[in-house]
């Protein structure tokens, strides 16, 4: 391959496709009053947080004596109140018994002494202090510990915090005061007497920190607040300040032209090599990335931006426009992409157009060359000798050898040369302005996903065993016979307890059987004999019970005849009742009761555990695979944003709209200066304020009962209040469970035991998001706790996070020395009043009737840029007779036979293809001339075979 160097033979071809590009370049010199405010008002509400962080640098000096002791309780207090002083020698907390002891004895910072240590840092002092102080304390707080721990069953936290650790924890805190003691008595013998007081007092001064924040709370403005301006020329500072006040800037469009020029092989891809007589079919399959989509995934680091242009994209004009939806860094429009380059304090109009011509042409070549490289990439050829087509998709060759000799063919790729040329196309003065959080106003997509319930009939909830309870029991009615023990045979006597009532003669008395044993048993297990009730139910009798005895489920009884008459009967009837009482251990049915509910709720906690593990993988993959809604919609509706705040916020402050009807003048006017249409905007990058919308990835409530609920911190411990003090005096104990607490919330989640990773799933990062083995990479922001929209793009979900977005709105081509004067009205005179001269070194900035722009008032130089822009649209709109001679790499190419009647902007449409001189043009010579020209090499998807030949001696091709 070699370099098309004369491209005289592509001349007239016509572009076959073409993308829009601008370049946003503010203009600093005329300050916004309203943007001025907005920045006020900002600084006014740091100020007022700054105030109170001074006043936390300072200590205050008052003393107040109460009369109380004296008899006057409710008397006037003796006060006596000072300057405050800055915290510097403010005695420092530390973890140590002893070293706070010491610090209680030692005087004020700035009346300590050398002299003063050796009070209380000599062996012998030290020793005191430990014997009296450390070991109380220590001893008093493992007493009360262990006693408020065993409360707890012997722990705090599920991770076990036992008594054996407050052990360790004793042991460790003594050691470390001892040590200390060591410490301390070595520096005082070497007589360090700065370290030592280091040990006990704060000796950073607070001065730094006191003059800082009072340098902010006295700037009048953003820049002297929060930029250290002060080292630089105080023009720079003036440019500083301004850049971001002003209220106009320039945009500048380009248009890129895409031109089939050529068509050549490239180099080999595959060799077959054929003997005389043979046939071989080839079959090229081709592949690309989205077949392997998966495994790249995986296997290799890409983004997917990367990977949805090479995939989808193989023509570079497709891929190039693709490229500008996706970059965040550019302004989004509906009509153009657009970058910013720096803010300039020079008005001239050629000048402007020459920085813009660098960056476009920078940004486009830098851009052509990636895509093309990556479409490059993007082409693989396998080739297979088979006899059969199994892929309809394939590209079939066949090849035959009719002679007789061996046959070599190369099979070289087609590529293609696309000429690329850049054309001004137009210039527009803009308003600029700010929008503060502007994707609050945005509504984002919330996945509607229904969970499967678990399974709850296996396990079955247990049924309660239910204690029996007491119960009768009506058995057959017993007889009772008339049985005589005596010769005497009378049923027509009365009988009590077998013997003759009316015979006054115990030996003449008839006697009769009046004791009846009877037994019972109960056929329900875990039952035993409780009582009987005797009833007549036939005959003339007085019964009662006697000898009640129970054995098991088996019981005995007397029927006792007190009273009876048989009269003409030979028995009487009597109906026993029993009563029979439970013998089941209740505690026990209790415990197991509670034994199965317990295993039920284990078993339904996991059940309920394993769903929304199921669900919770469902939804992370379902959320990843939710297509990207079409990106000129998503950007139609950030600027219907925008301008909504725009109208509300800024064009209407001030301004009474007390009906729709005014509502409609005010956006008439609106509409009629500026090109509301066109307007684009810049997203500020999210770390100018992180975490304004902090988000975190939700995959649903837990639906399921905790069986073990977490207990994270020590007040959901229920710790008393004494019993945190009582920690808290043991340092290493206090730090141990509070370190236990927390990693146990952190690891005790339904989803913790499910997740890997190669680290961090055990730290405390609150910004990690969950992926399966099937979902696809997460989205730009991920990582940083954005918030994300759903079928959001990576433009969409900055804009959501986004502090603030600079809205830039064109306007109308001539309309602009109008849209100045309403201006003047809205962003105020500061800047551009009769005494604001505009000042430049370049001799060759001119005014649009040729006199020098240096020593003008600012205004008119304003003005002035807004004439050239309204000359050069005029002039873009006028026909004229192209290409022009002396904007060709050879002027000779033109004539009357290819010359066309068009606009400047719609000329190459007309004319097609000519080569520019140079291959880049900076410097302004006309408008709407060609700006740059490039040539590009693409490959296609097709394969051309090519006989070739080598030496049987050296092997080399001939």
């Amino acid at each position: 391959m070699k370099r098309l160097s004369d491209l005289t033979d592509y001349v007239s071809i016509l572009p076959y496709a073409s993308e829009i590009f601008g370049v946003y370049q503010p203009l600093i010199g005329w300050k916004s009053k309203r943007i001025e405010a907005r920045f006020g008002d900002g600084l006014a509400q740091d100020k007022r947080n700054i105030a109170h962080a001074l006043a936390k640098n300072f200590t205050g000096d008052v003393q107040i004596k109460y009369l109380e002791d004296e008899g006057h309780p409710c008397a006037e207090p003796e006060i006596r109140i000072r300057i405050g002083r800055l915290l510097d020698g403010k005695k420092r907390r530390s973890d140590s018994v002893l070293l706070d002891t010491i610090s209680q004895r030692l005087p004020p910072h700035e009346q300590i002494k050398d002299d003063e240590w050796a009070q209380h840092l000599t062996e012998e002092r030290l020793n005191i202090y430990l014997v009296e102080f450390v070991h109380p304390h220590y001893r008093r707080s493992f007493t009360d510990l262990c006693t408020e721990l065993h409360q707890f069953g012997g722990h705090l936290t599920r991770d076990k915090m036992t008594i054996e650790s407050l052990k360790s924890s004793i042991s460790q805190q003594l050691n470390y005061e001892s040590a200390l003691a060591g410490a301390l008595h070595l520096l005082f013998a070497e007589k360090q007497f700065s370290t030592i007081k280091d040990l006990f007092f704060s000796t950073l001064s607070q001065s730094q920190t006191a003059l800082a924040l009072a340098k902010i709370l006295s700037a009048t403005n953003s820049a002297d607040a929060y930029l250290n301006l002060d080292n630089l020329d105080p023009k720079n500072q003036e440019h500083i300040r301004s850049v971001a006040l002003s209220p106009i800037s320039v945009v500048h469009l380009y248009r890129q032209f895409f031109f089939e020029l050529d068509t050549f092989l490239g180099t080999p891809v595959s060799h077959v090599w054929m003997s005389p007589g043979s046939t071989v079919e080839l079959i090229e399959t081709h592949t690309t990335r989205t077949l392997v989509e998966r495994t790249v995934e995986t296997s290799l680091e890409t983004t997917i931006k990367s990977e949805q242009s090479r995939t989808d994209k193989e023509e570079l004009s497709d891929a190039t426009k693709e490229d500008n939806k996706q970059d965040i860094k550019l302004g989004a429009s509906v009509t153009a992409k657009y970058m910013s380059i720096t803010a300039t304090g020079s008005f001239d109009f050629a000048s402007s157009q020459q920085t813009s011509r660098e960056k476009s042409y920078k940004r486009m070549r830098e851009q052509s060359e990636k895509l093309s490289s990556e479409i490059r990439k993007n082409y693989k050829s396998t080739f297979k000798t088979v006899t059969e087509t199994t892929d309809t998709s394939s590209k079939r060759y066949v090849l035959s050898n009719t002679t007789d000799k061996l046959i070599n063919y190369e099979l070289r790729r087609k590529m293609r040369q696309v000429g690329v040329q850049v054309q001004d196309i137009g210039t527009y003065l803009c308003w600029q302005s700010y929008v503060d959080d502007p994707g609050a106003a945005l509504g984002v997509a919330e996945l509607v996903h229904i969970a499967k319930k678990p399974d709850l009939e296996d396990p079955p909830h247990p049924d309660k065993i239910v204690p029996q309870k007491d119960f009768s029991q009506e058995i057959q009615p017993v007889r009772i016979p008339f049985v005589p023990t005596n010769d005497h045979d009378d049923r027509g006597e009365d009988y009590d307890y077998g013997a003759e009532r009316n015979e006054d003669d115990e030996e003449d008395k008839y006697r009769i059987q009046w004791e009846f044993p009877q037994t019972v048993s109960c056929d329900k297990p875990e039952y035993e004999f409780h009582d009987v009730q005797l009833q007549v139910t036939d005959g003339n009798a007085v019964v009662e019970v006697r000898d009640k005895k129970a054995e098991g489920n088996r019981g005995s009884f007397t029927i006792i005849l007190k009273h009876v008459h048989f009269g003409d009967r030979d028995a009487i009837m009597v109906k026993p009742t029993i009563f029979w009482k439970s013998t089941q251990d209740v505690t026990k049915l209790e415990e197991e009761n509670a034994k199965q509910l317990k295993e039920f709720k284990v078993k339904e906690a996991k059940a309920y555990h394993d769903a929304f593990i199921v669900a919770a993988k469902d939804r992370v993959k379902l959320a990843s695979k939710i297509g990207q809604r079409p990106s000129d919609e998503l950007r139609e509706e950030e600027r219907i944003v925008v301008y909504r705040k725009l109208v509300q916020e800024m064009l209407m402050k001030g301004i009474a709209l007390p009906d729709d009807a005014t509502r409609h003048v005010v956006a008439e006017l609106i509409n009629n200066i500026f090109d509301v249409d066109k307007m684009l905007y810049f997203v500020a990058p999210e770390w100018w304020r992180p975490r304004l919308h902090q988000s975190h990835q939700s995959l649903g409530k837990y639906a399921g009962p905790t069986a073990n609920a977490v207990q994270s911190t020590l007040g959901s411990l229920n710790v008393s209040k004494s019993l945190a003090v009582k920690i808290a005096a043991v340092p290493a104990f206090a730090k141990s469970v509070l370190s236990t607490a927390l990693g146990s919330a952190q690891r005790e989640t339904p989803l913790n035991e499910h997740v890997v990773g190669w680290g961090g799933t055990k730290e405390n990062r609150e910004d990690n998001y969950y992926i399966t083995e099937d979902s696809d990479p997460a989205k730009l922001g991920s990582s940083l706790g954005w918030l994300l929209q759903l079928d959001g793009d990576n433009m969409r979900n900055a804009f959501l996070n986004a502090p603030w977005v600079k809205a830039v709105i064109p306007i109308r081509p001539g309309k602009e020395e109008a849209a100045i004067n309403w201006l003047k009205g809205v962003e105020g005179f500061n800047g551009i009043g009769g005494t604001d001269i505009y000042h430049t070194n370049n001799p060759d900035e001119k005014d649009i009737n040729g006199n020098p722009l240096d020593g003008q008032k600012l205004i008119d130089v304003i003005f002035d840029l807004a004439k050239k822009i309204k000359q050069k649209h005029e002039e873009g709109i006028k026909l004229g007779k192209y290409p022009k001679p002396q904007e060709l790499d050879k002027p000779e190419l033109v004539d009357n036979d290819n010359t066309v009647t068009s606009t400047p902007i719609d000329r190459v449409y007309e004319h097609g293809f000519y080569p520019l001189k140079g291959g880049f043009k900076a410097k302004v010579e006309q408008n709407y001339d060609m700006v740059a020209q490039w040539i590009e090499v693409l490959p296609t998807d097709q394969v051309v075979p090519v006989e070739v030949k080598y030496d049987p001696k050296t092997g080399r091709q001939m």
